[in-house]
């Protein structure tokens, strides 16, 4: 018999707004986070899923949080305690940032250009949903060096096909 210990796993977030983005993207406001393979950061974090005959301990430090990992066909944890190492958590974090800053470009991208909403309207819109508290200045600056780094890019490209 499965107990519920064994089927939630803690992740230690390296900053607390990607606590905000899971809960956005996994659409779960409260209590433990149920991560679902649908999503590209769920099959992320399926996969950094170690087993071991004995539970682990975390260090203490970051935000911690609960997550829950629902069965699927090749789990193991029936006679394992699941965990993440602390190498797995340095490269979960790294994903869960830069997942959140892809849906963020793509979330002006489609805001700006698809739906003819304002610049200023879809990165309030993504500082408030997603961070969860008004970083809409830290967005703007990040958008616009990002955008200035990609048409340098283009323009190079361009250059060196002779156009």
């Amino acid at each position: 018999m499965k107990t519920p210990e064994i089927r939630s796993i803690e992740l230690t977030l390296r900053k607390p707004f990607f606590e905000n983005y899971l809960r956005h993207i996994f659409s779960c406001p409260q209590g433990p986070i149920k991560i679902n393979r649908s999503e590209d950061v769920g099959k992320y974090l399926y996969s950094r899923v170690r087993y071991s005959e004995l539970p682990q301990r975390l260090k203490p430090g970051g935000t911690t949080l609960t997550l829950v990992l629902p069965h699927h066909e090749n789990d193991r944890s029936d006679h394992f305690f699941i965990h993440y190492t602390e190498d797995d958590m340095v490269r979960i974090n790294d994903f869960i940032e830069a997942s959140a800053y892809l849906d963020f470009r793509t979330s002006i991208q489609v805001g700006s250009h698809d739906l003819k909403v304002d610049r200023k309207t879809v990165i309030n819109l993504f500082s408030n949903l997603v961070f969860g508290d008004d970083k809409y200045e830290m967005l703007k600056k990040d958008e616009y060096r990002r955008r200035k780094k990609m048409e340098k890019w283009l323009v190079e490209s361009i250059q060196e096909f002779g156009y």
